[in-house]
Parts: C-alpha cells; sequence; structure tokens
C-alpha cells in the first residue's frame, strides 16, 4: 500500500478528484443555464436553431457560426454506421421520433430532424466547454491568490452563478466563457503567440472577441514590454476584425443589419417596476430576473469589496472593458441581460477570488 502515499500517486489522486467536482458542478451549471431557454430554439423567430443552423437567421446573429461549423465537422468525421447507431440510441424507445431525450426533458428543446446529430453534439459541445472553463478559472484564481483551494471553490462559485446571468442564454455564451478566459491567461502569461492564434478563432464564436482583446493590453503589459504588448494587441484585434469583416460580408444578404439598436427598449424596461423586481425559474425555483435590483446589489457587493484589493493590472483591464461595455449595452445590446457584460466575467472571477480567499483566511485564522 506504500504506491497510495508516494507523492505520485497523491497528486493523481488529487487530480482526479478535482476533475470528479469540476465535472458534477459542471454539469448542475449546463444544467441551470440549459433549462431557462434551451438554445434560445424557438424562443425567436429571427435566430431558431433550425434558421441558424441553415444559416438563414437574421443578422448579426447569423455571424457566430464556430460551435455550429465545429458540430458539422464533427459528425462528418463519423463512419455513417456510427452516426445510425448514435442516433438510434438517442432516441428514446418509448417515443416516436419526433421526440428526443433532450426534448423530453426541457420543453423549449426543438431538434429538427436535418440536424438531430449536430445538436446533440453542439448539445455536448457546451457543457464541455464549461466544464473546460472551470480549468481556465482556477488557474486565474490560483495565479491571483496564490491558493489552489481559492482557485477551486472560485471556479466551482462562479460556474454556479453564471446561469444567474444568462436571461436568453445561447450556445454560442458557452464558448465566449473558455475564450475569454484563456486569452486572459495568455494575455497575463506573456504567452503573445497563443493571443494571436485564438483570438481570431474565438471572434469567429463571436464578434465582440475585438473589444475584448483591446482591453488585454494592461495584462500583456505587466509582463511583456510595452511597445511589443500594444503591437500583439494591435494585431490581435486587426485579426479579430479580418474575422468580422468575412462574417458580415459573407451574410450580408441575410435580413436583419450589422447591429441592434435598443437604446429606446432600455428607456421603456427602465421606466417600469416590473424590470426591476421580476424573477424567472432558474435550476428549478424562481430567482432574479437579469438586472433586477437584487442581482445588481450582489455584483455591486462583489465590486465594492474586492476593488481596492485587486493588482492594477486588473482594475485597468476592468476599466478599459466597462468604458467600452456600458455604451455597447446602452445602444446595442437588449435589455435585462447581464450577459451583455460577459465580457467582465473573467474580471469578475479575479474579484471573486479576492473575496473567496479573504473568507479562507478568515476561517482557517479561528
Amino acid at each position: 500500500m506504500e504506491i497510495f502515499n508516494s507523492p505520485a500517486m497523491k497528486n493523481a489522486i488529487n487530480k482526479i478528484l478535482l476533475i470528479f467536482v469540476f465535472y458534477i458542478v459542471a454539469a448542475a451549471s449546463f444544467e441551470g443555464f440549459y433549462s431557462s431557454y434551451a438554445f434560445m430554439d424557438i424562443l425567436d423567430e429571427r435566430r431558431t436553431i433550425d434558421r441558424m443552423y441553415d444559416e438563414t437567421a437574421f443578422r448579426p446573429f447569423v455571424y457566430r457560426q464556430f460551435m455550429l461549423q465545429f458540430s458539422r465537422e464533427i459528425k462528418n468525421l463519423m463512419p455513417e454506421e456510427m452516426q445510425k447507431n448514435l442516433i438510434d440510441k438517442l432516441t428514446p424507445e418509448d417515443f416516436e421520433r419526433s421526440y428526443t431525450e433532450i426534448e423530453i426533458h426541457y420543453g423549449l428543446a426543438k431538434i429538427g430532424e436535418s440536424f438531430f446529430l449536430e445538436y446533440h453534439i453542439l448539445y455536448f459541445m457546451c457543457f464541455g466547454f464549461i466544464f473546460l472553463s472551470m480549468f481556465l478559472w482556477r488557474k486565474i484564481a490560483t495565479d491571483l491568490t496564490g491558493s489552489e483551494l481559492v482557485g477551486t471553490l472560485t471556479a466551482c462559485c462562479f460556474a454556479l452563478i453564471f446561469p444567474l446571468f444568462e436571461v436568453r442564454g445561447v450556445f454560442y455564451d458557452c464558448a465566449e466563457l473558455f475564450f475569454c478566459a484563456l486569452l486572459a491567461i495568455f494575455a497575463y502569461k506573456g504567452n503573445w503567440l497563443g493571443l494571436i492564434l485564438v483570438a481570431p478563432i474565438a471572434a469567429y464564436n463571436k464578434e465582440a472577441t475585438l473589444f475584448f482583446v483591446l482591453t488585454l493590453y494592461p495584462l500583456l503589459s505587466a509582463t511583456l514590454p510595452k511597445k511589443k504588448a500594444a503591437l500583439v494587441t494591435i494585431i490581435s484585434a486587426f485579426l479579430c476584425g479580418l474575422v468580422y469583416l468575412y462574417v458580415s460580408a459573407k451574410y450580408a444578404g441575410n435580413l436583419g443589419g450589422t447591429v441592434e439598436y435598443h437604446f429606446w427598449d432600455h428607456v421603456e424596461w427602465s421606466s417600469h417596476l416590473k424590470g426591476w423586481i421580476d424573477v424567472r425559474f432558474v435550476y428549478g425555483v424562481y430567482w432574479f430576473s437579469g438586472f433586477a435590483i437584487f442581482n445588481i446589489l450582489l455584483i455591486a457587493l462583489v465590486f465594492k469589496r474586492a476593488w481596492k484589493k485587486l493588482p492594477q493590472m486588473w482594475q485597468t483591464h476592468i476599466k478599459f472593458l466597462l468604458i467600452i461595455n456600458v455604451p455597447l449595452y446602452i445602444f446595442l445590446c437588449a435589455q435585462d441581460e447581464i450577459r451583455n457584460f460577459s465580457l467582465l466575467y473573467v474580471g469578475f472571477i479575479a474579484m471573486l477570488s479576492i473575496l473567496i480567499k479573504e473568507a479562507v483566511n478568515k476561517n482557517l485564522e479561528t
């Protein structure tokens, strides 16, 4: 039994336990995310899941094809016999072909015949991105606080929090979680090549990555010379811009526009008390919706408690994002959606880790 007491074996056991815990927490997080609105399959005629797959959805939603095309490619790599076996496996015997396990459990899911297998691949990809993101959030929090325990708690905590923000969340939000965390790590680690290579892929998932990349300069300049950090930022943003130009040109004939204007929607929403106290169904219970006043107070509390304790590079990164994200939200984003501040999620994780570290240290002292 000495083998189980060796440092290598203890380390392996700890990693297995970490993977197990993250798997369970990610599963709960994804259930909270998906059970609210599925992938907006049928709730918005402009971007139903079948229109997204056949690329007839309205602009700008149709631009976000990364995960859809990824799911198609995975399906195309499968032999036909494997595809048939998977389809049979995913179709319950007691139900007609028009029903699947996902549709039985989630009433807002609608899986069409033409993209049956692709949808299931997309479903598990979204879970996978949340699961992998947890390891990146743990890395960010651990690097910031110097504590792996704090890193683990922070990752679990945010994984369970983010579905509360996802009013009308969509599949590309899950990949955005992963890409933003990865790009931030590349930035503060000075991995300029990784940043330049991944940024355009992230932009293909969601065009707002362009703005996120611009705010990574403070993190880059903490480890790279300022001129080199500026150059890397410019190159990464330029590549994101090229991706945006490509997708906007490709879908120029689709209905809709390159952006949507929502300023007056915000004015109307904020003028009614209901929006500030509204609730919605998530995790099987009711919770405050979007920008309900209780959610705003909780976020403000995190900012107030953690802000002054953040390193300068993180403060500057978050300030840049607020300067960009607030006007974008007011003029171009739908009302009552905290998810439209998703570019700030990484900064929120950094602040959350500060508070969790304080709580852990306080308990260790008593």
